[in-house]
């Protein structure tokens, strides 16, 4: 009866080993479902993004240094689909006393672009009112409602550095405004109103087919810190951080790892070691520390909250569908064909998990 007991008892952890959640696989299904282009009125957010950009250069025309491009994740592949906005920039001249289109005062700068948005372009789309158009810390945000679904877009205004006429030919460097009331504690107490970035230097961080597997864990980052403050709300790590952080963390190390969780868990030591104890450098602005715009709090809940991932997902593969979810809006695999997104403990084992 002992034997018999004991064999009942490995035939069970065997099944259960057989029905262990084989996490790349889950990984993949929720890149997958997460998609940015199953969004069903994609090509009309697009096509309202497009119609905003057009009445900027035309509205600006006298003054911009460059006509409007595109900008934020959706330029830089990096949305998601449960949370995303497209983001545009106009850059403008820098005024001089020989040449008078353009400005010569930031903040004019950023106000005229709101003024304009808030008071005239919502005359002339039916899509979205007054009250939709908000300042934002560098950006103007946009509200839409497009056939019953809403579409959120950035507008950043920001002028050529560091002389009129160099944007596109010496430089693509810019300076935005950054609007008080949203100015981060360190930026008050420094009385900051203005920020160096690069738009172009920021969309080619993780460009180019070298970069494939870092936008892979870049938008499956998004999703984790997305379920994150679903379930849990409060702040945690800015996208931007994300993006930097995945970029470094390949850069930096020695060998890659196999397979989407081993690269995911690179990243997150990464940022554990790095968030709370060293400065996160802007690319595009070495004078800006972009860790500055997270408080102590955020960064330590992060921290926290990614050690915790990385145990319970090492202890029990199921957590990943956890901390990674299926968007289940997108999802059109059959219930009755879940079986293919398991596989043998020992079979991953012994062939290597997929990417």
């Amino acid at each position: 009866m002992l034997k018999l007991n004991r064999i009942k008892n490995l035939k069970h952890k065997q099944t259960i080993k057989i029905m262990a959640t084989d996490r790349n696989r889950h990984l993949q299904k929720s890149l997958e479902t997460h998609d940015i282009n199953r969004v069903e009125k994609l090509d009309k957010f697009i096509a309202k993004k497009n119609a905003v950009k057009n009445a900027l250069n035309e509205k600006f025309s006298d003054s911009k240094a460059s006509n409007c491009l595109d900008s934020g994740s959706y330029a830089k592949n990096t949305a998601i689909n449960t949370k995303f906005d497209i983001d545009c920039c106009i850059p403008f001249k820098k005024k001089t006393s020989e040449d008078e289109k353009g400005y010569d005062n930031l903040k004019d700068m950023f106000e005229d672009v709101y003024k304009y948005l808030r008071n005239e372009y919502t005359e002339e789309d039916d899509d979205i009112t007054k009250d939709d158009v908000r300042r934002q810390k560098v950006s103007i945000g946009l509200k839409f409602d497009i056939e019953g679904d809403e579409f959120d877009m950035d507008v950043v205004p920001g002028r050529e550095r560091p002389n009129h006429n160099d944007y596109n030919n010496t430089s693509t460097d810019l300076s935005l405004y950054i609007y008080p009331p949203n100015r981060s504690k360190k930026e008050t107490d420094n009385n900051k109103t203005r920020i160096k970035t690069n738009i172009k230097t920021h969309i080619d961080l993780l460009s180019g087919s070298g970069r494939t597997h870092e936008r892979k864990v870049a938008k499956l980052l998004k999703v984790w810190k997305t379920e994150r403050k679903n379930k849990n709300g409060g702040k945690l790590i800015k996208s931007f951080m994300m993006e930097l952080y995945t970029k470094e963390a390949f850069d930096n190390a020695e060998e890659i790892p196999a397979g989407l969780w081993a690269k995911i868990k690179m990243v997150m030591n990464h940022i554990i070691d790095n968030i709370t104890e060293n400065d996160l450098v802007d690319p595009a602005n070495s004078s800006n520390i972009v860790s500055d715009s997270m408080s102590e709090t955020a960064k330590s809940e992060t921290k926290k909250d990614m050690k915790k991932t990385i145990k319970e997902i090492d202890e029990d593969s199921d957590k990943i569908k956890d901390y990674f979810p299926i968007n289940e809006d997108y999802d059109d695999e059959d219930e009755s064909s879940e079986s293919a997104s398991t596989a043998s403990v020992l079979s991953t084992s012994k062939f290597g998990e997929i990417e």
